[in-house]
């Protein structure tokens, strides 16, 4: 029996459309790769063939994405995310990315990014997202200080560029529980979540409540009583360790400090009667409303 191919990464914002490289990608991307301006502060060698960059662009295009305009269908440059080198044992990703002459200082690269990060730290469940940039480059740096990164120091002579200078890189991170905070998630959000209370698991105070659905928690977002942000998942009937699905609903207590969410498997739905139903067995004891 043949793997289901993994669908390649789409993404998109107001303005553009973030997805795998293709092939038909390589022209505009190797003019990209021409400019002076790309490459000053990118590593780039020689410049390749045409046929060398469908092959670049073709290696590992589940860490690449190709910022496309919507209005034209222009490509006008690239995102990395790569497995983060600079730790160990920690679900991290370093970026890297670049614009041609013509897009930049519009935003674009700013937009892109915000949409990335969120889908690293909400699909993904980075625990960090690192960066690097030449310290020469002070517009690079302003962008990521901007999206809330963290300078954590420089890496000394850590770059020698297409002309043999070698540049030091200033070392920036932001870490889950920062992004979370700064942008939590809303209504209708796809979020991955990790289950401490799998379909089946006893109650650890009330050993007569057993739970029919799973219960889970998003790992880094603190609710107000203390503890990560609690979730119940829908649509599933056997027991998880992990889920990804969507935020339908908020399950607002009354009587307590702490809100309950609703998640599912995307493109499926529920009423407010339904998920009333499948969380009473543990709603049913303090005084509810259900927000969708």
């Amino acid at each position: 029996m043949e793997e289901a191919k993994a669908v390649p990464l789409r993404l998109e914002t107001q303005r553009l459309l973030l997805r795998a490289p293709e092939k038909g990608d390589a022209p505009p991307m190797r003019e990209l790769w021409q400019q002076e301006f790309v490459r000053r502060y990118n590593c780039f060698g020689k410049l390749p063939s045409v046929e060398e960059a469908e092959e670049i662009l073709a290696r590992d295009p589940g860490s690449q994405l190709i910022l496309v305009r919507k209005a034209d269908g222009a490509a006008l440059g690239h995102i990395g995310m790569e497995k983060d080198a600079l730790r160990y044992g920690v679900l991290s990703f370093s970026l890297d990315y670049y614009l041609g002459e013509e897009s930049s200082r519009k935003g674009y690269m700013s937009e892109a990014l915000e949409r990335v990060l969120k889908y690293l730290f909400h699909q993904r469940g980075a625990e960090a997202v690192s960066a690097r940039a030449f310290t020469e480059n002070a517009a690079s740096a302003g962008l990521l200080e901007k999206l809330g990164f963290t300078r954590e120091g420089t890496l000394r002579r850590a770059v020698r560029n297409f002309e043999g200078q070698a540049f030091d890189d200033a070392v920036f991170s932001l870490l889950r529980e920062e992004y979370l905070a700064a942008h939590p998630p809303v209504l209708g959000d796809v979020l991955s979540i990790k289950m401490d209370r799998p379909i089946g698991t006893v109650h650890p105070k009330h050993p007569d409540l057993i739970y029919p659905i799973n219960y889970g928690y998003v790992p880094g977002l603190m609710a107000p009583d203390g503890e990560e942000q609690d979730a119940y998942v829908l649509g599933v009937s056997e027991p998880l360790e992990e889920f990804t699905g969507k935020l339908i609903a908020v399950i607002h207590r009354f009587d307590d400090v702490e809100e309950k969410w609703v998640l599912a498997p995307e493109g499926m739905d529920f009423t407010k009667e339904q998920i009333g139903e499948m969380t009473h067995f543990q709603e049913q004891y303090y005084h509810t409303e259900i927000r969708m």
